[in-house]
């Protein structure tokens, strides 16, 4: 029964990832003994772990050598953080030690320079912070004493603590275990946000799910498909109610003026009460949140994968600012770095090619939805003004033939102009809740604004010539696209579905 069960699951997941951040002291009273309590903790990590593990580290002489090593024998994919370019690196270590950097540098699966500018102290304290970030469990070699100075284990360690991270401590002199912030296994390699998404059914997909770039694409597919046919539905769904209520009101109200009155009042009633368990019969509030949820996921991926071939795990939008998506980004970065086929692409290529796949496609997309909201609004607009208009002159002609000229009194043309005045107000008030159920105005702006934009910075990127330079505009593009997407997902978080 499990294997039938498995065997039915999608085929097409992202794996689930843990990243073990490290920090620990350049000098060390036994190397033997560390190296040994480190070797022990990562092969029964390895061993243990339902998912995939990585480390992140630094290269620093001394317990970073000896956590990077440890990975590199236990076959842990490994991520080197520096604070420096590695020329200026080089220059805290002699030869012999700067050997073993190079060649665990060779095995890393990564390696990125997380310093600027500031002072040298100040660069290996952000190489530190850097390593918990993209962390989910720190590992220290500590001996329990202050930093002597800025970016020591303790400040690293003191940090972890206060963001919540766990974190497992060796004692460097006596080897003593204390675990704080501590979690289940379970927690730390499974992200029910990612089981969820990893779960929607597989669909057609041109790319190559065995190499990392197309289970990466595949994924997208899948949640991007998911995403578009639940979307359209929604806002049509949601104008049932609105029509439903008006038709009720008009029944209801037209019910005075006919013979069989109860049939008249009983099919108002029961559109009354159609328009409010519609909503609930329809799910309206489940089908939003699922549009919601894959949408908002489809759109993270698609510009991790915008942004695939930068030089290192760049990325616009981070789980500190979506942190459901922990997992999901967790696991893009994996494959990522796990991809050497992108670690050659050339800054002209990568642009050319974003340029034309991902900013091109927007401009297209933005300036047709911009005319095709525009076009509705005018719609919607049109209908209220002949509805209000046609309302207003049968109102007029029912107020002068019964007061004005009792002589032309319209007779049995009286509840018939009556029921067309009233039919054409709930009319003009349905074409007005629609644009609101539509968002026509603020989307046609927003669209109208999104083209601009993108394409100032379009011309932008056509003149920029260095990698600093390109994904400062590329990271602007990448939040600009997101941004709405992240609130709508929000506002849908945090109220309920209109009952009408």
């Amino acid at each position: 029964m499990t294997s039938q069960a498995n065997q039915a699951r999608p085929s097409i997941r992202l794996p689930a990832t843990l990243a073990i951040g490290f920090t620990g002291h350049r000098t060390l009273s036994d190397e033997p003994k560390s190296k040994k309590l480190l070797y022990e903790f990562l092969s029964q990590r390895k061993a243990a772990a339902p998912g995939l593990i990585y480390g992140v580290a630094s290269a620093a002489a001394g317990a970073d050598l000896l956590f990077g090593e440890s990975c590199v024998e236990l076959e842990i994919p490994l991520q080197v953080l520096l604070p420096m370019p590695q020329e200026e690196f080089r220059k805290d270590f002699d030869a012999d030690t700067w050997a073993r950097v190079e060649n665990l540098l060779s095995h890393a699966v990564s390696v990125e320079v997380t310093g600027g500018n500031q002072p040298r102290d100040e660069r290996y304290y952000e190489c530190g912070i850097e390593t918990v970030q993209k962390s989910g469990l720190l590992l220290a070699l500590w001996d329990g004493e202050p930093s002597h100075g800025m970016g020591g284990t303790a400040d690293i360690v003191s940090f972890a603590k206060e963001v919540g991270m766990p974190v497992v401590w060796f004692h460097s002199v006596t080897g003593e275990l204390q675990i704080f912030n501590e979690k289940p296994e379970y927690e730390l390699l499974h992200d029910a946000e990612l089981d969820f998404l990893n779960d929607l059914p597989d669909v057609k997909s041109e790319f190559d799910a065995n190499t990392e770039q197309g289970l990466a694409w595949s994924w997208f597919r899948k949640v991007d498909h998911c995403a578009n046919i639940s979307a359209p539905q929604l806002r049509r769904l949601a104008a049932i109610p609105i029509v439903c209520t008006a038709a009720a009101a008009l029944v209801t109200g037209a019910a005075s003026g006919v013979h069989n009155i109860t049939t008249w009042l009983s099919i108002g009633s029961a559109l009354g009460i159609l328009s409010a368990a519609l909503p609930f019969a329809l799910g309206l509030s489940g089908r939003q949140s699922l549009w919601a949820r894959t949408r908002t996921a489809a759109e993270v991926c698609r510009s991790v994968l915008a942004l695939w071939d930068t030089p290192a795990s760049y990325q616009a939008i981070g789980p500190e600012v979506i942190p459901e998506f922990a997992g999901m980004l967790g696991s893009l970065n994996y494959l990522k770095m796990r991809d050497r086929a992108q670690a050659g692409v050339a800054l002209e290529d990568f642009k050319q090619r974003y340029r034309h796949e991902r900013v091109s496609g927007q401009i297209a997309y933005f300036s047709k939805h911009a005319a095709q909201s525009a076009a509705e609004a005018r719609r919607y607009h049109a209908a209220i003004k002949v509805s209000v208009g046609l309302a207003v002159v049968m109102a007029a002609w029912l107020f002068v033939g019964s007061y004005a000229f009792k002589g032309l009194n319209p007779g049995h043309w009286k509840h018939l102009l009556a029921l067309g005045a009233s039919i054409a107000f709930q009319v003009a008030t349905v074409a007005g809740a629609l644009i609101v159920v539509n968002d026509c105005e603020r989307r046609r702006q927003r669209y109208r604004e999104m083209h601009y934009l993108l394409t100032e910075w379009d011309a932008q990127l056509d003149r920029l010539r260095t990698w600093t330079s390109v994904l400062r505009v590329a990271n602007r593009i990448e939040r600009s696209l997101l941004i709405e997407v992240i609130e709508w997902r929000s506002v849908m978080r945090n109220r309920k579905m209109p009952s009408k």
